[in-house]
């Protein structure tokens, strides 16, 4: 596999993306609620996107390999408006990357984890056993800061993806 980042997204209001090397090190990572950092905003409504952020953090990372997007779908019994939400997010992650031109490719949860934690956490312990499961495999990557104590399950996904992304390129993954 030749040089380059392998960018793995949680396209949630509460997500993430992170980017890492070859070797699997993250190089640098973004959570959509990090206070200094992050690609959403609290306004006096809920989260808010800022496009302009998450657009120019995918723009300025190079060089690039792969973005590897976790598919977003809707939950039964979910809202309309959680449901409306959901979509926009994960489109405007597939849209920046299509119109920047990067290479990306749209994964469902149940592939990046049978791929990355060999099979599909039972209900409820998903977020537990991301957490453990990133802390192991990308060391390096702070999933707590500041004053914050519980591990960002969205960070811990995105690495994962981001793993499993690589796993791809290797040609070990499906």
């Amino acid at each position: 596999m030749s040089a380059g980042l392998v960018i793995g997204i949680d396209p949630g209001k509460t997500g993430a993306v992170v980017a890492l090397d070859r070797e699997g090190q993250p190089i640098e990572w973004m959570a959509a609620d990090h206070p200094d950092e992050g690609y959403t905003v609290k306004g006096k409504g809920p989260r808010e996107y800022v496009p302009q952020v998450m657009a120019l953090w995918l723009a300025q990372r190079h060089p690039l390999r792969l973005v590897v997007i976790e598919r977003q779908q809707a939950m039964p019994m979910e809202g309309r408006t959680s449901v409306l939400t959901t979509g926009y997010g994960f489109g405007l992650w597939v849209g920046m990357c299509a119109g920047l031109g990067l290479p990306y490719r749209i994964v469902p949860p149940q592939t990046w984890m049978r791929a990355v934690l060999g099979s599909r956490p039972a209900k409820g312990q998903k977020k537990a056993r991301s957490i453990i499961e990133a802390s192991a495999q990308v060391p390096g990557l702070p999933l707590t800061w500041g004053r914050k104590t519980k591990p960002h399950d969205g960070l811990a996904d995105a690495a994962l993806i981001a793993t499993y992304g690589l796993q791809l390129l290797a040609g070990g993954a499906r």
